[in-house]
């Protein structure tokens, strides 16, 4: 009977009507009220449905009968009445040879597998990162640090990486032809189809990917696709190269062109001209230099940006670069368009996590710690009810992910906004946050820019002039340089010292 293709099919067809009814069972109980309840409820459905599409695949392969099994059983069974009474009791004789060794057991109703697959525990399958917070939000601090530390991108803090992470258009079209941005995106897209797999089990995300891929494939064909409009080739002749937005006659040295244009000019210059345009301003300096007099076919390759195919008119060697930088082209924009489709898809997640990331800022360790022994008890219904936070003031979020009352904002002076030039006028609202700015990375990345090094005495200076200005004081003041009108002291009546020029102009003003 345990080889019997018959039985088989029986015992599967009655193991799919289990597994349904302890599907229906399982959603017509008491309705979650926590995340991790539900979360719970969909993994055992999950699993349940897992078993139910492994036994219909079997059971598909049974009926298909490719080694004929099937259809030699049911020839025994068949022919005159004394066949089908011999194959009727050698059936019997093997039923009770097969349960022979299990005598005096007792029968069972076969749910065991269902009971097993019910009671299982939700760690032992699935694992969340204490970032992920057990499916409620995303971690993507490994894309962060990849994102921050790669040229491809740049310098940010979590924050704003949640909010540009999907602008893949901000990312030049030179730099996404690099090895760096395709492992990035590889990395970004598994990481998002695991964790879609683990958070929402019941949403199959393949064939939501499917989708994507076929309205991916039209909008190619017809140029649509967002920033591969060009479908990430570019054609450039001699024409081109002549029709420069700069002429280079004009000029003797690259010190010449360099003091004539600005730095915006001659990156317009090389990108007419489809050479690379990054680097410092010096080294495109030289790019556009080494252009001056010569021709297309005298410019080096290496020149040229990526997806910039040279000399168009070129037939067969043109088409056959044009079709292989297409084909590069595609496959970056394909991972793009995937990961664009997934963060869609977990677009709730992604807006709790920025939440989450601004609540915590405001957090002391303590209230942290409490928080993190309260993950448990997170309740579905409660953010169901207030998903929509009133909020026209955009105060900050408090530790309950509320806005904090406005007479504490104003009292932190978190209305008053404070603006520093050398961040790039990057807006700091409240003075805590201010004077703390001058320490951390974005600050002294502009000081190393204007080849300052740090010190307090640059404290509560924003301005790039007066940074400037006070560089070149103290530095003055380390070489001995004496002025005269700001470094003489002079005592008044009353013995009150004055620097020599403080002292005239009170003189002058009558004030002393």
């Amino acid at each position: 009977m345990a080889t019997s293709t018959l039985e088989f099919a029986r015992r599967a067809h009655e193991d799919i009507e289990r597994l349904e009814r302890a599907c229906v069972k399982v959603l017509k109980d008491a309705a979650p009220t926590t995340h991790r309840a539900r979360l719970t409820q969909n993994h055992i459905v999950d699993r349940l449905l897992e078993a139910s599409t492994t036994r219909a695949k079997r059971l598909r392969d049974t009926y298909a009968d490719e080694d004929k099994m099937r259809e030699e059983e049911l020839a025994r069974m068949g022919g005159d009445e004394a066949a089908q009474m011999r194959a009727f009791y050698e059936t019997i004789k093997a039923t009770r040879a097969s349960h022979k060794p299990f005598a005096g057991a007792v029968a069972t109703d076969g749910t065991e597998f269902i009971d097993e697959l019910i009671t299982k525990d939700l760690s032992e399958d699935v694992i969340f990162s204490g970032e992920e917070a057990t499916g409620r939000y995303l971690d993507l601090h490994e894309a962060h640090m990849m994102y921050s530390n790669a040229n491809f991108g740049e310098r940010c803090d979590y924050g704003e990486y949640l909010e540009r992470c999907g602008n893949f258009a901000a990312t030049s079209r030179g730099k996404k032809f690099t090895t760096a941005y395709g492992t990035y995106l590889d990395g970004l897209i598994e990481y998002l189809r695991s964790f879609h797999a683990r958070a929402l089990p019941l949403q199959f995300v393949d064939k939501v990917l499917e989708a994507s891929a076929k309205e991916f494939d039209e909008k190619w064909a017809k140029g649509e696709c967002d920033g591969w409009e060009d479908k990430g080739v570019r054609s450039v002749d001699a024409a081109a190269i002549k029709s420069a937005v700069v002429d280079l006659s004009g000029y003797k040295t690259v010190d010449d062109m360099s003091k004539s244009l600005d730095v915006d000019a001659i990156k317009s210059a090389l990108e007419s001209m489809g050479l690379k345009a990054g680097g410092t301003p010096e080294q495109r300096a030289e790019r556009l230099w080494s252009t001056k007099g010569k021709t297309l076919a005298e410019l080096d390759k290496k020149l040229f940006a990526k997806g910039v195919v040279v000399g168009a008119k070129n037939a067969k060697a043109t088409k056959e670069d044009i079709k292989a930088k297409e084909a590069s082209a595609r496959a970056v924009a394909f991972k793009e368009y995937q990961c664009a489709t997934l963060l869609k898809l977990l677009s709730k997640q992604l807006d709790a996590t920025r939440t989450n990331v601004e609540k915590k800022s405001t957090l002391s360790l303590a209230e942290l710690q409490a928080e993190a022994e309260d993950d448990d008890d997170f309740s579905d219904a409660a953010t169901d009810d207030e998903e929509e936070i009133y909020n026209p003031l955009k105060l900050p979020l408090g530790w309950d992910g509320k806005p904090i009352p406005y007479w504490l904002y104003k009292l932190h002076g978190l209305n008053m906004e404070f603006t520093c030039e050398i961040c790039g006028n990057y807006s700091y609202w409240g003075r805590r946050a201010f004077e703390r700015h001058f320490t951390e990375w974005r600050h002294q990345h502009g000081m190393r820019c204007l080849k300052i090094p740090f010190s307090r005495a640059f404290n509560e200076v924003t301005s790039i002039n007066d940074a400037l200005a006070l560089h070149k004081n103290l530095n003055q003041r380390e070489h001995g340089v004496w002025n005269t009108r700001t470094d003489e002291e002079v005592e008044d009546a009353e013995g009150n010292v004055y620097n020599k020029k403080t002292y005239q102009d009170l003189v002058r003003q009558g004030l002393i």
